[in-house]
């Protein structure tokens, strides 16, 4: 891997609402900000695969989007093989495209039910001046056999294939341009099981293949556990624990991390975690806790005034692995 890394996110805020709204007899006042990504500072290298989880609303598709420019950020930087991407408009953002593509959660709602799979698969060849005709069809063909599809599947609409068949059909239309990077967001959580499993081994394989680079949006761990190389954990907009895969998965730093990872089913029930169930639910992101967000649900033995008052920093706590808690050093339960 290269020392520059394939995409840097340093400081990244987006927010939501707009700054003033109406009120009675017509006299405005602020209206809330929701912080969706709060200051996010992250870095993957090229060819590696980094998985973004967190609970729903914890600003992981937020982030995502801004990484493709679907969204613009309020503050912060993105940038691509060491490239400033944050504000590229036009034929620079047009560029950016071929370099980084998506695959969406849902592979129904993300095709065109008017579009026959060839013809989706064919568009960003033809968007991007890349094929037409005989050559994109030729193309397309090659693409829905990489992705273990018939190239007859070419003629079908969407409402005709599977979960799983749509799923990689999505990923042959991303393959389509040649990216470097792909944003995968919980591209495996509306299929069964059994597909879940034939789709991550599929990406595992175009991943060294094609010697791609993944961004892995998800919320399921024991997915996670499949895929990735480090794992940052996000909550409501923060990023909470970031590290090597195997070593959040061993030993949790973040007493967040540990609740979302005692909730894996284990293969061995002799093995499993205790079970932590936290108290009640995520904050509003436009009313956020003072100190540490986490700090009302918080189960750590050693939470204390200081959990209140004081914003962690995200810090290095061992090796690799960063955690943003004031006690990460400390054992997550009082018996060690």
């Amino acid at each position: 891997m290269s020392e520059t890394p394939l995409l840097a996110i340093d400081g990244l805020v987006k927010t939501y609402g707009g700054p003033r709204r109406a009120g009675f007899g017509g006299v405005g006042r602020a209206a809330p900000r929701l912080r969706a990504v709060d200051g996010v500072d992250l870095t993957i290298a090229r060819g590696e695969t980094l998985a973004l989880v967190g609970e729903s609303g914890s600003g992981k598709t937020t982030l995502g989007r801004c990484v493709l420019r679907l969204t613009d950020v309020d503050a912060g930087r993105i940038r691509f093989d060491g490239m400033d991407i944050t504000t590229l408009r036009g034929p620079a953002l047009r560029a950016l495209r071929r370099r980084v593509q998506v695959v969406f959660q849902d592979p129904y709602g993300s095709l065109n039910p008017r579009m026959t799979v060839g013809d989706a698969v064919a568009e960003p060849l033809v968007v991007h001046g890349i094929a037409r005709g005989a050559a994109a069809t030729e193309r397309v063909a090659g693409l829905l056999k990489e992705v273990g599809l018939d190239p007859t599947y070419a003629a079908r609409y969407p409402h005709e294939l599977s979960g799983g068949q749509r799923q990689r059909v999505g990923i042959a239309r991303a393959l389509a341009v040649g990216p470097e990077l792909l944003v995968l967001d919980e591209p495996v959580s509306a299929l069964d099981v059994s597909v879940q499993a034939q789709v991550l081994t599929l990406l595992r394989d175009l991943q060294d293949r094609r010697k791609l680079t993944y961004l892995f949006i998800a919320h399921d761990l024991a997915v996670v556990r499949q895929m990735a190389a480090r794992v940052a954990v996000m909550y409501v907009g923060r990023i909470v624990e970031e590290g090597p895969a195997e070593a959040i998965f061993r030993t949790p730093r973040h007493p967040y991390t540990a609740a979302l990872l005692s909730a894996v089913p284990e293969p061995d029930p002799s093995g499993r975690r205790r079970r932590i169930v936290l108290p009640g639910d995520p904050p509003s992101p436009v009313r956020l806790p003072s100190g540490c967000v986490f700090h009302p649900r918080c189960p750590h033995p050693h939470k204390d005034r200081r959990c209140a008052d004081e914003v962690p920093a995200l810090r290095v706590v061992a090796g690799a692995q960063r955690a943003a808690c004031h006690y990460a050093e400390e054992p997550l339960t009082r018996d060690g």
